[in-house]
């Protein structure tokens, strides 16, 4: 499968090459970059926002186009993940109305950006293993089940909601992190999610990973915000 990466910084280009090495990369700058990428076929287009916020309309276009078109095998459209600067709120918000799959606000953490391009990569290439290894846990997406290493008696049996809010948090240890933000990045575009269902979806994350100081987790509720979990150094033996 090839990969789109559409950005003007070289900086940003180099490190989205080392983080795909060995696939199949091309790189495309400006808005022209989304007809090019059609035109090649990528299953996955990365999109640094940099240098495109003058041209929101035609950004917006360009990416519908390119969405519009189903990809070489016939059978899926291409993914998008966007890089946005906090400034750049409003392209973001309209690129995600015109179907972006994902989003990374700057400043990128390398880690995070790997396991976002790695989560897309499987979804959008239904041939790939899709195991997923995060914060010390292993996470079988085929059959929605997690396990760690370093506890090999876990093996938990997960819904597709609770997989994602697990690599969610984990992707953000140490941070915490509101429920308009868990709403958003895992129930998207549905009506407005109760409290009581990401409480309880959080509250199953915990029991099912053990997300306890005896495990060397915790995961804290934030008092009128959300959640946050953090890593609490070598779980005990």
């Amino acid at each position: 499968m090839k990969i789109g990466i559409l950005s003007f910084s070289a900086d940003c280009a180099a490190l989205l090459r080392q983080l795909l090495a060995g696939r199949d990369c091309a790189s495309y700058a400006g808005v022209e970059g989304f007809a090019a990428a059609s035109e090649d076929g990528v299953g996955l287009l990365v999109a640094d926002l940099d240098g495109l916020e003058q041209q929101v309309a035609q950004t917006a276009a360009g990416l519908r186009a390119l969405l519009a078109q189903p990809a070489q095998d016939g059978d899926a459209v291409p993914a998008v993940l966007l890089l946005a600067a906090p400034a750049q709120k409003a392209l973001l918000q309209t690129l995600r109305a015109a179907g972006a799959d994902d989003y990374l606000v700057k400043p990128i953490r390398r880690g995070e950006l790997a396991l976002r391009l790695e989560l897309l990569l499987q979804a959008a290439d239904p041939q790939a293993a899709h195991v997923v290894r995060s914060g010390g846990f292993v996470f079988d997406l085929d059959r929605l089940r997690v396990s760690s290493p370093e506890h090999p008696a876990l093996d938990a049996a997960l819904t597709r909601k609770e997989a994602e809010l697990a690599l969610l948090l984990l992707e953000h240890l140490g941070r915490p992190l509101s429920r308009a933000f868990i709403q958003e990045r895992i129930w998207g575009a549905e009506p407005e999610v109760p409290t009581r269902t990401i409480d309880t979806h959080v509250s199953r994350v915990r029991t099912k990973l053990k997300l306890k100081p005896e495990h060397g987790y915790k995961l804290a509720t934030v008092y009128g915000y959300g959640y946050q979990l953090e890593r609490l150094g070598s779980s005990p033996a």
